[in-house]
């Protein structure tokens, strides 16, 4: 099965952002809740074992990628000056979210139909499941991650959502 190999790439690169801690990046944080990850696992339409979902990763001031379950890899989004902004301005407003969130151990990949979203601090990973009628949390999480796929798709670089 072709598609089980791609599967495990994309996990690999998806464990590996959430693994990525502020001392690898040579990165001084200004707090214990200044964020400087952010992962949001999206839910995709699709019929084969893990083209169900893609990953937008955010990392403080160097990357914006999107992984897909395909194996499928976009990069250097963050050299668009917009996407910058956008991720800038969610790595900045997001701490204000993290009381609502849970903190977690286990980063594990699980299928949903719900976009998850992972936030990593010096404190660790901050992790919510954005229900479907969410809350104003839920809501204002959909608008920063909306906010860059928007800029990412006037690069012209995500044919589609």
């Amino acid at each position: 099965m072709e598609n089980i190999e791609e599967l495990r790439e994309y996990l690999f690169y998806r464990n590996q952002i959430l693994e990525y801690t502020n001392e690898d990046m040579n990165l001084s944080l200004e707090n214990d809740e200044q964020v400087y990850i952010a992962l949001f696992d999206i839910p995709m339409k699709s019929n084969i074992i893990g083209f169900n979902t893609q990953t937008l990763a955010l990392v403080f001031g160097l990357n914006t990628h999107i992984y897909h379950g395909s194996g499928k890899v976009i990069v250097d989004l963050e050299k668009y000056e917009n996407v910058m902004k956008a991720m800038q301005s969610l790595l900045i407003s997001s701490h204000q979210v993290l009381p609502e969130m849970k903190l977690i151990n286990d980063f594990e990949y699980y299928d949903s139909e719900n976009v998850r979203v992972s936030l990593k601090t010096r404190k660790g990973i901050f992790f919510r499941e954005i229900k479907k009628s969410g809350d104003k949390i839920d809501k204002f999480l959909l608008m920063l991650m909306d906010y860059i796929i928007a800029e990412i798709i006037k690069t012209g670089k995500l044919e589609n959502r």
